[in-house]
């Protein structure tokens, strides 16, 4: 209701008062929003001063063995010297735009490129905002992230290189990517709802159905922690990268993806991981599948059932009574919390007035994920849940999450519970204790 309000206040401005309202609106919210919407996340970069050459690569080694992976840099960087400020402290605002130098693998000049590789490695260096990167390093060990993922796949598509995430999953540097860029320039392309996170395995493969965000980029980690000899697939939405046609509801939706699913698995159990908007794509598969005689395990990470629509008078209680008890607990913390969940309104409202193209059509699609989640009925099945759980410090809310299960899922809602919170499940260094929760159940 807030960010209708405040959209519907901006549309009744005059053009002058409207210019007036964003220059402070593009003021106050560009240094918490614009960090958000350009690089969804921090990188750790590592500066290091040399009198000599050195091996990154060596490097990063030695830190493996003292360190635990997300401690790891993404980048590390080789300096002369520290830039300081006059007090004799580091200066980092001059230290960020000191430039990458690589040892370890000697950047190929332009001239040795193909055309392919010139075209993504000045976008790679634009998106990740430092140069020069070699054509063999891999984009997620140098700071790329899902989001970032999705501006390198948009801003190639205006170029014509038409990559899927399918691809950057499978070749992660600009020499494997431009290769498999030109291998493909003949053949007409469909869109791929699956994207291979692992293909190799002998065991049923696992299914991870995209969020709300619209991408599928944060399950990567998953092939790192889940058993090797598991395949693991990303189910992502239509209308992501261009203008493909946009699903109109859960059920159409849900139909292509198992459609998709089968090509890869054609007879259950099926094991399909869903997480906040994707709850509603896996209860739509359990009415679809138990009408064919199949079995599905969905697997539920940290979600209540029907989230976008527990609006009756228990839900609002028990939610209310959560957060106050939070607030009590943890004042700053709880209200960051609050706020953090509730961006999302305003970031709409920032892209669709200051965002660059390819961030107006990710914010189209979040909208239209939101509205068919909204539309959506839940119904009864005889399927049953796997529900991975984080600690949540009201025990009554903890119970109204499992319930909210139980009233769907007839064939048993088993609780699993896992460390970490619902936005870091994903992430180091949870991933690792999520990934054992997954395998553990997995039905084969």
């Amino acid at each position: 209701m807030v960010g209708s309000e405040l959209h519907n206040r901006i549309e009744n401005l005059s053009e002058v008062g409207k210019k007036l309202f964003l220059l402070k609106l593009e003021q106050s919210l560009k240094g918490h929003i614009a960090e958000d919407l350009n690089t969804s996340s921090k990188r750790l970069v590592a500066y290091v001063r040399v009198t000599n050459k050195f091996e990154e690569a060596s490097l990063k080694s030695v830190l493996k063995e003292k360190l635990p992976d997300f401690m790891i840099p993404g980048s590390i960087i080789a300096v002369d010297e520290f830039p300081t400020l006059p007090n004799g402290k580091v200066d980092k605002k001059a230290l960020s735009y000191l430039k990458k130098k690589i040892a370890e693998v000697p950047v190929r000049s332009v001239s040795g490129l193909s055309e392919t590789e010139i075209k993504l490695k000045g976008i790679w260096e634009e998106v990740l905002n430092y140069a020069p990167i070699s054509v063999d390093d891999n984009f997620f060990e140098i700071g790329g992230d899902s989001i970032l993922s999705i501006q390198v796949i948009a801003k190639a598509r205006k170029i014509g290189a038409m990559i899927s995430p399918n691809q950057l999953f499978e070749y992660q540097t600009i020499t494997a990517l431009a290769k498999s860029i030109e291998e493909k320039a003949n053949i007409d392309e469909k869109w791929e709802y699956v994207a291979a996170i692992r293909k190799g395995g002998t065991k049923k493969p696992l299914f991870c159905i995209h969020s709300g965000g619209g991408h599928v980029f944060f399950y990567g980690l998953l092939k790192d922690y889940l058993e090797s000899d598991r395949p693991i697939y990303a189910i992502q939405p239509s209308g992501l990268y261009r203008n493909e046609k946009m699903h109109k509801s859960v059920e159409e939706m849900t139909a292509d993806y198992l459609s998709a699913i089968r090509e890869i698995q054609p007879n259950g159990p099926y094991n399909i991981l869903v997480y906040c908007f994707s709850t509603s794509v896996g209860n739509e598969m359990a009415k679809l599948l138990e009408k064919e005689g199949e079995e599905i395990n969905i697997i539920v990470m940290d979600t209540m059932a029907s989230p976008w629509n527990a609006i009756d008078n228990d839900a609002l209680k028990v939610r209310l009574l959560s957060f106050l008890k939070r607030l009590l607990m943890s004042p700053v913390k709880s209200i960051k919390m609050f706020l953090s969940d509730r961006k999302y309104m305003l970031d709409a409202i920032f892209v669709k007035f200051f965002g660059r193209e390819e961030q107006k059509e990710l914010e189209r699609l979040k909208a239209n994920l939101r509205k068919i989640s909204v539309d959506y009925t839940w119904e009864k099945h005889q399927g049953k849940v796997s529900l991975i759980l984080t600690d949540k410090p009201d025990s009554k809310f903890q119970d109204y999450i499992v319930e909210s299960w139980k009233k769907y899922a007839q064939g048993g809602v088993k609780i699993y519970p896992t460390k970490g919170n619902h936005a870091t499940l994903f992430k180091e260094p949870d991933i690792q204790y999520v990934a054992k929760k997954i395998d553990s159940c997995i039905v084969d």
